[in-house]
């Protein structure tokens, strides 16, 4: 009789630990999307996203996204309202452009290389020539951040260079020191 208890017991005790284990949630899959909401399909189908890993400088030139060392940019997503990224490193730099006409550039930087990020993009027409981005970048633990900016036109040539990453200039004590912007666009070639 007291080896029918002890059976019937492990069998129950099985039994939870089966209906605990079935029960939790599943952790989420590490990835990054990008989410194009309440943006027209005609601006969806025309937008394209590169990414480039810790970039000093990145060049536009015809067309063709590269790094300083002509390596061009991988795109990572194209005309299509939700994006499922492979993970992203914890510092790159997303550039979205617009039917080769408007483009903006994100800096993006994770505190873990293992957290997932959502990119929530909205892109309206403001006018004849201006795209307006609303952005939310929502972490998979921590804050959301979201802000809105606009486009920016696209040049035949162009050259963003990240002063932060340059390499260090030696101290002068006669230069007058003063704000350096974070990015410098020097246009090659004008329309």
């Amino acid at each position: 009789m007291r080896g029918t208890w002890i059976i019937l017991i492990i069998m129950v005790v099985i039994g939870v630990g089966m209906y605990f284990y079935f029960t939790q949630k599943a952790d989420p899959i590490d990835h990054d999307s990008i989410v194009f909401e309440n943006t027209p399909d005609s601006i969806v189908q025309k937008l394209k996203v590169y990414v480039a890993k810790k970039p000093t400088e990145v060049m536009y030139l015809d067309s063709v996204w590269m790094q300083q060392d002509s390596t061009p940019l991988k795109l990572v997503a194209e005309g299509n309202a939700k994006n499922r990224l492979e993970p992203l490193d914890t510092s790159v730099n997303l550039y979205l452009t617009y039917d080769d006409k408007y483009f903006y550039d994100l800096e993006l930087k994770k505190t873990n290389p293992r957290l997932s990020y959502k990119l929530n993009f909205q892109i309206q027409p403001q006018n004849s020539d201006t795209f307006l981005i609303d952005a939310l970048l929502q972490p998979q633990k921590g804050d959301a951040l979201a802000f809105q900016a606009p486009m920016m036109k696209i040049y035949p040539q162009f050259v963003i260079t990240y002063n932060s990453r340059l390499p260090q200039e030696p101290e002068d004590s006669t230069k007058i020191q003063g704000h350096i912007p974070d990015k410098t666009i020097t246009v090659l070639e004008h329309p």
